[in-house]
C-alpha cells in the first residue's frame, strides 16, 4: 500500500509540474517552443530617510562587481542604524544578512544578520561604527535568501550622517515636485529658476532650470501620478544633494485624450542654515506607445513628447518600419497596417513596478530587406529566464513567422549602466553567418553561434583605434605588422558578410582610422618626424594625409596639406560632409588653424522614413515618423511576437582589462560617461554638473565641492642631482601614495578640486618647466618651484596664464 502512495505522490508531482511547464512552453510544431517571460519574481528593497521610502533597489542574482556599484547613497542613522523594508515579492525571503565593504571592494568591513520582519514592518540593519570618519563612504550589499534556495543581492552606498542635510533636501525636492505637479502658480517656485536662453520653451520633453515658469509647471498638460514616485538620492556630500524620481504621469493632449508618460526628475540642492538653493533641476518626459488610433495620422505614426533620438529603421521597399520608443521595439507594415510588439520588458498590464525597471536600453543592430530585425537588450534583465542578471542579450526576430529567438547571452558583473557603456559600445550579429561580433575593454570578439567558438580579432585596443560606421555593420581597425619588421596596418570588416581588406602602412608610418561616410572608410596617415608639441602642451603626431576608399577598396579621394604646413588632428563626421580640423606648424611646436570641409560623393540610400518635430497647442513639440507616401489613416492590428526557444541561448562571460584604468562620469542622476582621459572626463562631468570617479572609486572630480581656502602645507623641496622640474615632482608626490592622473586641457578652478582632496598639485609652466601647486585661497595660488626650492603666491590670474603657457598641462593624485 505504501508503494502504491508513493507512486501515486509522484504522478501528481509529475502532473503539477506538467502543468507549470504547459504554461511556460507551447511547442510549435516546427522545432521551435513559444516561451513565457513570465513576472518578474525577485523582490526589492527600499530604504527609509526621516520616515520617507528612498532608493527602492532591484536585486541580483550573481555577484556584483562592487566599485561599479554606485548608483544611490544613504546616510546612516545616528546610531548606526539603517532602516530598510521590504517591497513587492517579499513574501518568499527566508533570510536577511549584509555585508559592508570598501569603496573599491578590496576590503570587508563587516557582516551580519538581520530579522525578518513581521509583514508591513520594517528590517533594522544595526551597522553600528562600520564608518568611522566625517563623509567617509563604503558599500551595503543586503543579501536575501528566499525559499526558493535563491540569492538575491542589492547594493547602495552608506554616508556618516554628519554635515550632511539629505533629509531637508528631499523634504524640498518633493515639496517642488507636488507644487509643479499641482501647477501652483502661488507657490513661487520661480524664485529658484535661472530662466535664459539655455532652455527651449517650446518643448515639454526637457525642463530645466532655465525654463520659464509655464514649462515648470507643466502648462495645459494637466498631469496625474499614476502609481508611487519613486527617490533615489544619488549623490550626498556637506555641500549638496542629488536626488531622481522617476514615476509615470498621465497628461492631457489637444483631443482630450490622458496619455501615459514615463517622467525623471532631477535634483542638485543645496541647504545652508535653513535656506535652500536649487544648483539644478531637469525634467524629461517620454510618452509610453501603445499603438492605439490616436498614434497614427495619414503622415505617419505619432511619438507624441518624446526624445529626438529615436532608433528606427526601414527595409528597402518600404514594407516595415521598426523603432524603439521607452526602451519598447516595434515593427509596423504600413501596407497592411498591422504593429507588432516585438519586445517588451513592461507587463502587459504595466501593473508590476519591476518590470518597468529602466535599467535597460534596447538597440536595433540590423534589418534586412524582409524586414527582419536583429536587436540587443543591454543593461538590468527585468524579467524572463536571466531575471536579475546584467549583460547584453542578442535577439533575431523573423518576421514571417512573427517570433524572437534569443542567440546569445553576455553577462556582466558590473552595474547596469557601466554595462550598457562597455558591452554595448559596439555589439552587431549577423544572421547570414551566425555570428557575433562584440568590443569590450579594448578586445573585438568574433562568436561563432552554432559551434560554439569564440575568436579574438583584435586586443589592446583604444579609442582611437578603431572606428564604427553609423549603422554598425562595418568595424576598422588597427592591427599589428604581420611579420616582423613588417608595418602595421587597418583591417576593414563588413560585419553582416565577414569579408573585408586591409589598408598597410608605408615603410616608416603609421594608419589610423577615423571613420565611414557611409560605406565609404576615412583613415590617416602620419610619419614619426611630425611629431610635435600640441597647441595644448601635450606631444602630438599629426596627419599628413587623410584619404577615403570605397566598400571595394578602391582609393576615392585624398587630402593633404603638408606642402603648406598644415597638417591634420582628426575629423568629424556629419552625414556626407566631412570636416577636418587641422594645425600649422611653427618650429617644434603646432598651433591651431581653420578647419578643411570636405563633402564625400557616396550618396545616401533614398530613404522613406523622415524623424520630424510638430507643434499642437497643448503639448508644445511633439514627433512624428513621417512616410514619404503617407499611410492610410485607420487603426491598426496590434500583435505581439511569440518568444521562442529553438536551443538555448549560448551564454558568453567576456572578462575584464583590470589594467585599463577608465574613468566614470555620473551627472543628472545617470551614469553620463565612460573616458579613458581623466581630462576628458572633467569636461564632460562639468558640462551635466556631475563627478567623476576612477575605476577604484577614488573621487577625482566634484562640481561645486570645494573649499574656498585650502592649504597641503606641503613641505618646501628642491630638485636634485641632474633632475628636471618634473622629476622632482613626481619624486616628491611618491611619499603620498596616491594615483597619478593626468589632467591636461582641465582649467585651474577645475583642478584646485585635487588639491582640496589633500594632495598637490603639478602644473607645467612651460614645457621644460614644472611647479607644485600647494594651497590655493579666493584670490592666490601657493606653489613650490623646484628649480629654487622656494614656495611662492601668486594672483590666480598670474597662475593661470602660467598654466596656459605650459599649454594647461596638470597632474594630478588620487587617493
Amino acid at each position: 500500500m505504501k508503494r502504491k502512495l508513493i507512486k501515486a505522490g509522484v504522478l501528481l508531482v509529475i502532473f503539477a509540474a506538467a502543468l507549470v511547464v504547459s504554461s511556460l512552453v507551447i511547442n510549435r510544431g516546427t522545432g521551435d517552443e513559444i516561451v513565457d517571460m513570465g513576472a518578474p519574481s525577485l523582490p526589492r528593497i527600499s530604504f527609509l530617510l526621516d520616515g520617507k521610502t528612498v532608493n527602492t533597489l532591484s536585486g541580483y542574482t550573481e555577484e556584483m562587481e562592487i566599485p561599479s556599484m554606485r548608483d544611490t547613497i544613504i546616510p546612516l542613522g545616528e546610531d548606526g542604524t539603517l532602516t530598510m523594508g521590504l517591497e513587492e515579492g517579499s513574501g518568499s525571503v527566508s533570510g536577511i544578512r549584509y555585508e559592508v565593504y570598501s569603496m573599491d571592494g578590496s576590503e570587508k568591513y563587516t557582516e551580519g544578520k538581520a530579522e525578518l520582519p513581521a509583514e508591513g514592518e520594517t528590517v533594522s540593519l544595526r551597522l553600528g561604527d562600520v564608518l568611522t570618519e566625517p563623509l567617509e563612504e563604503a558599500v551595503l550589499k543586503v543579501i536575501l535568501d528566499t525559499n526558493a534556495d535563491q540569492t538575491v543581492s542589492y547594493y547602495t552606498r552608506i554616508i556618516l550622517p554628519d554635515d550632511l542635510a539629505a533629509a531637508e533636501c528631499l523634504a524640498f525636492a518633493q515639496d517642488f515636485h507636488a507644487k509643479a505637479i499641482a501647477g501652483d502658480e502661488s507657490a513661487e517656485l520661480g524664485l529658484y529658476l535661472e530662466p535664459g536662453e539655455e532652455s527651449d520653451n517650446t518643448t515639454y520633453q526637457v525642463v530645466n532650470i532655465h525654463s520659464d515658469i509655464t514649462h515648470i509647471l507643466w502648462g495645459d498638460l494637466k498631469p496625474q501620478v499614476l502609481g508611487d514616485v519613486e527617490w533615489d538620492i544619488k549623490e550626498c556630500n556637506s555641500v549638496y544633494t542629488s536626488l531622481l524620481a522617476e514615476y509615470q504621469a498621465a497628461c492631457t493632449d489637444d483631443s482630450g485624450e490622458n496619455k501615459l508618460y514615463n517622467v525623471t526628475e532631477f535634483f542638485r540642492i543645496r541647504y545652508v542654515e535653513g535656506t535652500v538653493y536649487l544648483l539644478d533641476y531637469n525634467r524629461e518626459l517620454e510618452k509610453f506607445f501603445d499603438g492605439d488610433a490616436e498614434s497614427f495620422d495619414s503622415a505617419g505614426i505619432l511619438f507624441g513628447i518624446a526624445p529626438e533620438d529615436i532608433q528606427y529603421e526601414e527595409n528597402k521597399d518600404g514594407t516595415a518600419a521598426a523603432f524603439v520608443q521607452a526602451d519598447n521595439l516595434w515593427l509596423f507594415d504600413p501596407e497592411r497596417a498591422e504593429l507588432t510588439e516585438v519586445f517588451s520588458f513592461d507587463s502587459r498590464e504595466g501593473a508590476d513596478a519591476r518590470s518597468r525597471n529602466r535599467n535597460h536600453t534596447v538597440r536595433m543592430l540590423s534589418m534586412d530587406d524582409k524586414g527582419n530585425i536583429a536587436f540587443a537588450v543591454c543593461g538590468y534583465m527585468n524579467r524572463g529566464i536571466h531575471e536579475g542578471q546584467v549583460g547584453t542579450a542578442i535577439y533575431y526576430f523573423d518576421r514571417e513567422q512573427s517570433i524572437v529567438e534569443e542567440k546569445a547571452f553576455i553577462s556582466s558583473v558590473k552595474s547596469p549602466a557601466v554595462a550598457e557603456e562597455e558591452l554595448g559600445k559596439m555589439v552587431y550579429y549577423s544572421q547570414e553567418q551566425d555570428v557575433l561580433y562584440m568590443l569590450a575593454d579594448g578586445k573585438l570578439y568574433q562568436t561563432e553561434l552554432g559551434e560554439e567558438e569564440q575568436t579574438v580579432l583584435a586586443e589592446g585596443l583604444t579609442e582611437d583605434q578603431y572606428a564604427l560606421s553609423e549603422d554598425g555593420s562595418r568595424i576598422a581597425y588597427q592591427t599589428p605588422a604581420a611579420e616582423e619588421g613588417g608595418n602595421a596596418g587597418i583591417q576593414v570588416l563588413d560585419l553582416q558578410s565577414g569579408e573585408g581588406y586591409t589598408v598597410e602602412a608605408a615603410d616608416g608610418e603609421t594608419v589610423r582610422p577615423l571613420g565611414f561616410v557611409n560605406s565609404d572608410f576615412v583613415y590617416g596617415k602620419s610619419r614619426a618626424e611630425d611629431t610635435g608639441a600640441s597647441p595644448a602642451g601635450g606631444e602630438i603626431t599629426p596627419m599628413y594625409e587623410v584619404e577615403i576608399r570605397s566598400s571595394g577598396n578602391k582609393e576615392q579621394a585624398k587630402y593633404a596639406f603638408a606642402d603648406q604646413g598644415l597638417y591634420i588632428t582628426d575629423i568629424t563626421i556629419e552625414g556626407n560632409l566631412l570636416t577636418l580640423n587641422r594645425v600649422q606648424k611653427d618650429g617644434e611646436r603646432y598651433v591651431t588653424a581653420q578647419p578643411e570641409y570636405v563633402t564625400n560623393n557616396e550618396e545616401r540610400q533614398d530613404t522613406k522614413l523622415t524623424l520630424e518635430t510638430y507643434t499642437t497647442d497643448i503639448a508644445g513639440t511633439e514627433l512624428r515618423l513621417t512616410f514619404a507616401d503617407g499611410i492610410e489613416e485607420r487603426e491598426p492590428e496590434v500583435t505581439g511576437a511569440d518568444l521562442v526557444s529553438e536551443r538555448e541561448p549560448l551564454e558568453l562571460s567576456i572578462g575584464s582589462d583590470g589594467d585599463t584604468e577608465k574613468f566614470y562620469v555620473y551627472g543628472m542622476g545617470h551614469l553620463a560617461a565612460v573616458c579613458e582621459s581623466a581630462g576628458d572626463a572633467v569636461q564632460k562631468a562639468e558640462q551635466v554638473s556631475g563627478v567623476v570617479v576612477s575605476s577604484e572609486q577614488a573621487y577625482v572630480w566634484e562640481k561645486g565641492n570645494r573649499d574656498l581656502v585650502y592649504s597641503t602645507e606641503a613641505a618646501a623641496f628642491a630638485k636634485e642631482g641632474d633632475e628636471t622640474s618634473l622629476e622632482a615632482c613626481e619624486r616628491y608626490m611618491e611619499s603620498y601614495d596616491a594615483q597619478r592622473v593626468d589632467l591636461t586641457g582641465c582649467t585651474l578652478d577645475q583642478v584646485l578640486y585635487v588639491v582640496n582632496r589633500g594632495c598637490p598639485l603639478i602644473a607645467l609652466t612651460s614645457a621644460d618647466h614644472a611647479v607644485l601647486i600647494t594651497g590655493y585661497s579666493t584670490t592666490d595660488v601657493t606653489y613650490i618651484d623646484p628649480d629654487s626650492g622656494a614656495a611662492h603666491t601668486v594672483g590666480i590670474n598670474e597662475m593661470e596664464t602660467m598654466a596656459q603657457s605650459g599649454g594647461n598641462v596638470f597632474i594630478g593624485y588620487i587617493r
